[in-house]
């Protein structure tokens, strides 16, 4: 039989992030737009209040990231703020 393998906790996951709108802008400290500039995935705060699910982090990735290149798109249309 082998030895144990050690266990320790690890974060995985940060609740924190870049303030973002529905379309992915993000915020500066302000409170205000910073044009030009999108986030999305796990970069972003606030998506998932005080806690998510492991496996949303997924679903995060593909859905605010197809928004910020749509937003982004429509910024260098100049369609977007």
């Amino acid at each position: 039989m082998q030895a144990p393998i050690p266990l320790f906790p690890a974060i995985h996951h940060t609740m924190g992030g870049l303030k973002v709108d529905p379309s992915m802008h993000v915020y500066d400290k302000e409170n205000n737009i910073m044009k030009g500039l999108y986030a999305a995935g796990e970069a972003t705060g606030g998506v998932h209040g005080a806690n998510r699910i492991g496996g949303n982090a997924v679903l995060d990735i593909i859905v605010n990231g197809r928004i910020a290149g749509q937003s982004s798109a429509k910024y260098l249309k100049g369609k977007d703020l």
